[in-house]
């Protein structure tokens, strides 16, 4: 090797190490200025971390990560039907049932939409 190669390795090795030390500085900074909960993640993200470690820095971040369940207005304002007692509807139906036998066949089939003179509803025999 001469030592125009040799001052050649070293100008770039003390490149290279000027290049290390710059973005060893960078990165403590960014590291040092994370929130609590972008450490977390950083926690539960590194494999390297033991698994019990790992779970509960995702246990702490949880709460952060997904809001919680918060109840929510109905979309539509629903009325009920006014109450209307059993009884009263059931009198209700047979009455109606009762007013429809006493018709004559003839009748009721005009009642019916799309009964046909054969019954059968569509025209054909």
């Amino acid at each position: 090797m001469t030592d125009a190669e040799k001052a050649e390795y070293e100008r770039v090795i003390g490149l290279l190490t000027s290049k290390v030390e710059e973005l060893l500085t960078a990165n403590e900074r960014l590291t040092s200025e994370l929130t609590a909960h972008q450490t977390l993640k950083a926690i539960y993200s590194d494999t390297t971390q033991p698994a019990t470690v790992r779970v509960r820095a995702a246990q702490a971040a949880l709460g952060h990560e997904a809001p919680p369940l918060k109840p929510v207005e109905p979309p539509l304002e629903l009325v009920a039907e006014p109450y209307e007692p059993l009884a009263v509807v059931v009198e209700r139906q047979r009455k109606r049932c009762d007013a429809l036998h006493s018709l004559s066949l003839e009748e009721r089939s005009r009642l019916i939409i799309g009964v046909r003179d054969d019954g059968n509803g569509d025209g054909r025999q």
